[in-house]
């Protein structure tokens, strides 16, 4: 690993283009059901919506670092570690969306490597258009990012204009590429949640789908075969592919918004997960919460074997002030 290099590469702005097909696919990728999730799935239905963490999927085109000069990339490596994704207002039906990326660190973790990517996100539109051209450089808001390799966005269209942003903050590891001298630490890492002693407020579960992995795969973008491919699977070091970790924190996500949000995915502001063991398609998510006033604290369990694979997971809800539900 090069770290000065890769922090020094700066590719070609990324244009990403969603519909609400593409929406919507991503959210029977994560679990919704047409019986209690209609305005997640169906474009006609009053108030239809994007999930929340549908930010992911541009965010993975983004910083795909395949080539990136300086880090040695190895697919069958790669474990996504941590997630953080911040809304600062609800994602539009449909859209496009402009980037730039630069990997601003790459830390030594002695075992693996952390390469920390950093995306600002504009939404592409004529009104936006004519907002920056009139808006001074140094008025525009930023809105700071980290990712490990992956998918990391910033939009940093100005919040008073009424514009989306979005922080979506992925760490991802490359096992045995650790041990080259580089940084242990970044102010850039986000802190997950203790998990509190007592019983938790609330549970809810799912099952997932043999084919979830499948299904998820196409609504993310994310194609990595260690999800679909035995074969790939088993040099990765698996008997058999497993579910993607964000798909797992697709039906956590899901689960704190029905158990404290009244399933309104307008109410969501912040998230941070860990992922802590992999999800065999077809295995039963439990997802744990405790009501800590301001925040939902929250952990996924497999229901099957009892292991936690979505750990020290937080999530921060508009007009969630104190216990009880969120109302704006």
């Amino acid at each position: 690993m090069d770290a000065k290099l890769a922090k020094e590469h700066k590719p070609d702005p990324f244009e990403f283009e969603y519909t609400t097909r593409d929406a919507i696919i991503y959210a029977l990728g994560i679990g919704c059901k047409a019986k209690e999730d209609l305005r997640y799935i169906y474009e006609g239905a009053e108030g239809f919506i994007p999930l929340p963490t549908y930010v992911v999927a541009p965010g993975l085109l983004a910083n795909m670092i395949l080539d990136w000069p300086g880090i040695q990339f190895d697919l069958t490596r790669i474990l996504h570690g941590d997630q953080y994704i911040e809304l600062y207002a609800p994602l539009p039906s449909e859209g496009s969306l402009r980037s730039e990326t630069r990997v601003v660190d790459v830390l030594d973790k002695g075992s693996g490597a952390l390469i920390m990517s950093e995306s600002d996100f504009d939404w592409i539109t004529e009104e936006s258009t004519r907002y920056r051209s009139l808006l001074r450089p140094e008025a525009i808001v930023p809105v700071t990012v980290v990712s490990i390799f992956s998918h990391d966005v910033r939009c940093a269209l100005g919040q008073e204009a009424g514009h989306a942003a979005v922080r979506d903050v992925p760490d991802n590891i490359y096992v045995g590429s650790g041990n080259f001298g580089g940084a242990r630490t970044s102010p850039h890492e986000k802190k997950g949640a203790d998990i509190p002693k007592r019983p938790a407020d609330k549970i809810l579960s799912d099952t997932t789908s043999v084919d979830q992995a499948a299904l998820y795969r196409m609504g993310s973008g994310d194609l990595n075969p260690l999800h679909v491919d035995p074969e790939f699977a088993t040099m990765s070091g698996f008997k058999t592919p497993i579910l993607h970790g964000l798909c797992s924190m697709g039906f956590a996500t899901r689960h704190v918004l029905k158990a404290f949000a009244n399933n309104d995915a307008t109410l969501f502001k912040a998230m941070k997960v860990r992922f802590t063991s992999p999800v065999l398609p077809g295995q039963t998510l439990e997802t744990h919460m405790w009501d800590e006033g301001d925040r939902v604290v929250f952990e996924t369990k497999v229901k099957e074997t009892g292991k936690t694979v979505v750990s020290n997971g937080y999530m921060l809800l508009h007009g969630k002030t104190g216990r009880g539900q969120a109302k704006l």
